[in-house]
């Protein structure tokens, strides 16, 4: 069959595949998702709670997800419509509360931000074995106490309710660019068992110590359990916002979460060479920020006696080669180009390879694509090789994802 003809069935088989994962680049639809109480999409935005007096919102994806492994969780956001100052932002939560995706925090205070119980007056309804990220926007004083009034911090009670009470938080950052000033911001999540690293704007903000098995402890020095998971591995994922007497928009733009793979993974196919190799790339393992973890990239079953190269980007892509190649170029622009290799092995034979230490590349290249790295970003790998008697005299290929870790 001819290689063009097929590209829309290839790349719906060889995408990277998002496993008990999703990805709204906008809200445009809402499919997947509940929503509760105030919240609501328009204009292509998921409006948690629209900017008018005592709102409250949920938002849910519709099926537990698998966290216990680590994950990454990426959004944007925005606050407009200011009255009062504005108030009282976003929580972005994981629970396992028995109201399943129906949960809802206090209606009786903005600053319990959707997911909390308000501990001036109880109403036992507080989202229960939760763990949340305030991205608060209002400084509500006593009994809340928060830390400046916009800040980004991790509550949680354990199984108990939660509560936003800053004496409930494990960790908090004011970041130096002031999120209500209306602008579009983003926050990355990224998990690894043991710790919370959050991300503002593209740049690290901190990272917290916590366990969803063991817990973590709060910012007085009491220690607080982990959470009891669905299966023993995964948690409902949601944003949650609240208003009282100030208000705003509450606005989430973009939301994405993908659990973080155990080892690298392929996607795209190998071109079939003129001598009929499939050039096959792999990984010994994800790369880490401290680049002390060693990550060995291998491409085997190439032609041998042909010169080639290793080049990578940030972003995947598939797209035929050309219109009579079987090579797919799996990688999106700009991409950054490594050494050149000579494959070894034998002419016309399949025994050739091409190796790359990526940790070595990187401490040895100082300002190349991506750098500095970050925790959850990932990177496009594939191999390019001279074919002469090949369609563009070259051949490509499969290719692979690495995600950074802590």
């Amino acid at each position: 069959m001819h290689p063009a003809r097929n590209f829309v069935a290839l790349a719906l088989l060889a995408a990277p595949a998002l496993a008990q994962g999703f990805s709204y680049p906008n809200f445009i639809s809402t499919s997947g998702l509940v929503l509760n109480g105030n919240a609501l999409a328009t204009g292509g935005v998921l409006r948690v709670t629209p900017a008018a007096a005592s709102q409250r919102g949920s938002v849910w994806y519709s099926q537990p997800l698998a966290v216990a492994g680590g994950f990454t969780l990426d959004m944007t956001f925005q606050f407009t419509s200011q009255a009062s100052s504005g108030a009282d932002g976003l929580a972005i939560l994981f629970q396992n509360d028995p109201r399943g995706t129906a949960a809802l925090g206090s209606a009786t205070a903005g600053s319990c931000i959707g997911y909390a119980d308000n501990p001036a007056q109880p109403a036992g309804v507080g989202i229960v074995n939760s763990l949340a990220l305030e991205i608060d926007t209002y400084d509500a004083g006593s009994p809340f106490f928060d830390g400046t009034g916009a800040d980004f911090s991790w509550h949680t009670n354990g199984t108990g309710q939660n509560d936003a009470r800053e004496s409930y938080s494990i960790g908090w950052a004011t970041p130096a660019v002031d999120f209500t000033n209306g602008l579009v911001h983003s926050v990355r999540i990224v998990y690894v068992p043991g710790s919370l690293s959050v991300s503002y704007d593209g740049a690290p903000l901190f990272t917290t110590p916590y366990s969803f098995a063991s817990g973590g402890t709060w910012i007085g020095g009491a220690s607080v359990g982990g959470l009891n998971l669905i299966g023993g591995s995964s948690l409902y994922v949601g944003v949650t916002s609240a208003t009282g007497g100030a208000w705003e928009h509450n606005d989430v733009l973009s939301w994405s979460f993908t659990p973080t793979p155990t080892a690298p993974t392929t996607y795209c196919t190998p071109g079939t060479s003129t001598n009929g190799c499939l050039a096959t790339i792999s990984a010994s393992a994800n790369p880490n920020l401290a680049l002390s973890t060693p990550c060995t990239i291998s491409v085997t079953n190439v032609e041998g006696q042909k010169s080639g190269v290793l080049f990578y980007g940030l972003e995947a892509l598939i797209q035929p080669w050309s219109s009579t190649s079987t090579s797919f170029l799996c990688v999106k622009l700009p991409t950054q180009r490594t050494l050149s290799q000579f494959s070894g092995g034998s002419v016309s034979v399949c025994n050739g390879s091409f190796t790359l230490d990526w940790n070595a590349f990187q401490a040895t290249t100082p300002g190349a694509l991506g750098q500095p790295w970050i925790a959850g970003r990932r990177a496009q790998v594939q191999a390019w090789y001279r074919d002469p008697p090949a369609s563009k005299s070259t051949n490509l290929s499969n290719a692979l994802t690495l995600t950074y870790l802590p």
